[in-house]
């Protein structure tokens, strides 16, 4: 969430169905913290663990949920100005390995969402530091210390896909 939240109405909770090989997580959705901007458009605030093609500060749209719960994301409006990588360390990485991971990536100022030891959402700043990524991890890949991935994926589904072919 936001540190400096200066809008008069407080974050929300809003709800990302997963999608494609999102499911293997073993969810059917994530909750992410966004900003209302008014007409059913939030500005998400949070790196996405999870959902495939959205990113933090990416402008969605909701629609109300049927039964009263929070809001479902249903498109991405807006792209925004981070780009989400997912860490996948193996159980065999130590902590010093992961946080020596974690203190390179620091170094270009990423954002960082921790899911467990193992699985980490970072959010990276600018496309020089996306491009950047692959090579600095490189190495960690090649002693087995981590995959990793990009959460933009031209052959997962978009978010809210399956809501617009309904």
């Amino acid at each position: 969430m936001r540190q400096n939240n200066d809008s008069d109405e407080p974050d929300v909770k809003v709800r990302v169905r997963l999608l494609g090989s999102a499911l293997q997580s073993g969810y059917d959705s994530e909750t992410l913290w966004a900003e209302p901007l008014g007409t059913n458009r939030y500005r998400i605030w949070n790196l996405p663990v999870f959902a495939y093609n959205l990113d933090l500060r990416d402008i969605v749209e909701c629609e109300p949920d049927a039964e009263g719960g929070l809001p479902i994301v249903t498109r991405v409006v807006e792209k925004g100005d981070c780009f989400t990588i997912r860490l996948f360390f193996t159980e065999s990485a130590t902590d010093e390995q992961i946080q020596g991971v974690l203190d390179l990536l620091s170094e270009r100022r990423a954002m960082f969402e921790k899911y467990s030891t193992h699985l980490w959402a970072v959010g990276l700043r600018s496309l020089q530091d996306y491009e950047w990524v692959g090579l600095a991890l490189d190495p960690f890949v090649t002693d087995g210390i981590l995959t990793f991935e990009s959460s933009l994926q031209p052959d997962e589904p978009q978010v809210g896909s399956i809501m617009q072919e309904e």
